[in-house]
């Protein structure tokens, strides 16, 4: 092990610090001890026999637990989710599953049934629409798929814990962009304003995350949802790496531990870039007008809260 410190953070305080108290390994340890400790995360909370299957988003996060689950956990079948296809990210699933060699079948739930699905939803805590799709694809996705006691993959979680916020907190500048005219950078600068305004805001109530839905959808359809990045106990020095994603700013072409790490456990194909599902389609946003209209609420959240009371009915 030695001490490593990227030309860009020689600078950095915090960083220091952490490699005063902490020695920082290298590529090559950082992989082998990612590795294990994703292999023991899955390994005790596993609840079949049978090998688990994937969710394949075709995101960096999947495709690094396909290539553990492929390694020790004999993988072979992958499932990808849409309600649009031939997006980016449904077209790089397909690819990430022909390099890890396992089967991947891609279902397809199109907005109007998630509409006729809606009451799926009644009597759930969920509080936000993109809670609301995330538990309905999950949920109809997996009825589709027709698997039952199995144990089900996900890469939920790799968002906060491995920094891709740092991105994703930009989402919408080529929208501010364009209906503002205004440059990438001050689109940037409101985008990251508006992120931390909201999350300092004690007033603001902090949504249900995606997790505890994800693990209810599998429970419905009797399979056990893991979700390793969600084990911030264990992977939380990741973060601490100066090499790692957060510490990166963005998803630069130069080499850090995401990719290095699918490289790693083989000869896969690595050019997968951050995944939100299906982001960019038009679904999130065809779903509020929708939610709006029907139940005539100022917000679309709103539209939830009335949808998802055990008291509500679908107005007429």
């Amino acid at each position: 092990m030695k001490k490593v410190m990227s030309k860009g953070f020689n600078n950095t305080d915090w960083l220091k610090y952490i490699n005063n108290i902490e020695t920082m390994p290298s590529m090559k340890d950082a992989c082998t001890r990612y590795e294990k400790d994703l292999v023991s995360i899955i390994s005790k909370n596993r609840k079949f026999k049978e090998p688990p299957v994937l969710m394949l988003s075709g995101g960096v996060d999947s495709m690094m637990l396909g290539t553990v689950l492929k390694k020790h956990f004999d993988l072979k079948q992958s499932f990808s989710f849409a309600s649009v296809l031939d997006t980016k990210d449904i077209i790089q699933s397909q690819k990430s599953a022909k390099s890890l060699g396992v089967n991947n079948k891609l279902i397809v739930i199109p907005f109007d049934e998630i509409v006729e699905n809606l009451h799926l939803a009644r009597g759930k805590n969920i509080e936000t629409v993109n809670s609301l799709l995330c538990y309905l694809i999950f949920k109809l996705g997996l009825q589709k798929a027709k698997v039952k006691n199995v144990d089900v993959l996900n890469g939920d979680g790799a968002d906060t814990l491995l920094g891709s916020l740092k991105s994703f907190m930009y989402i919408d500048t080529p929208y501010i962009m364009k209906k503002y005219n205004v440059s990438k950078d001050t689109a940037r600068t409101a985008c990251k304003i508006l992120f931390y305004s909201i999350a300092t805001n004690p007033n603001i109530k902090r949504a249900t995350s995606a997790s505890p839905l994800i693990h209810m959808a599998a429970e419905e359809n009797d399979c056990n949802a893991i979700l390793p990045f969600k084990h911030k106990d264990v992977l939380e020095w990741v973060n601490r790496l100066p090499y790692s994603f957060a510490n990166l700013k963005g998803y630069p072409k130069n080499k850090h531990l995401h990719k290095e790490f699918i490289s790693y456990m083989g000869d896969y194909d690595n050019s997968q870039e951050r995944t939100v599902m299906q982001i960019g389609t038009g679904i999130y946003d065809k779903l509020k007008d929708y939610l709006n209209t029907t139940y005539k609420t100022k917000t679309p959240n709103a539209a939830v809260k009335q949808l998802v009371s055990t008291s509500s009915t679908l107005p007429i």
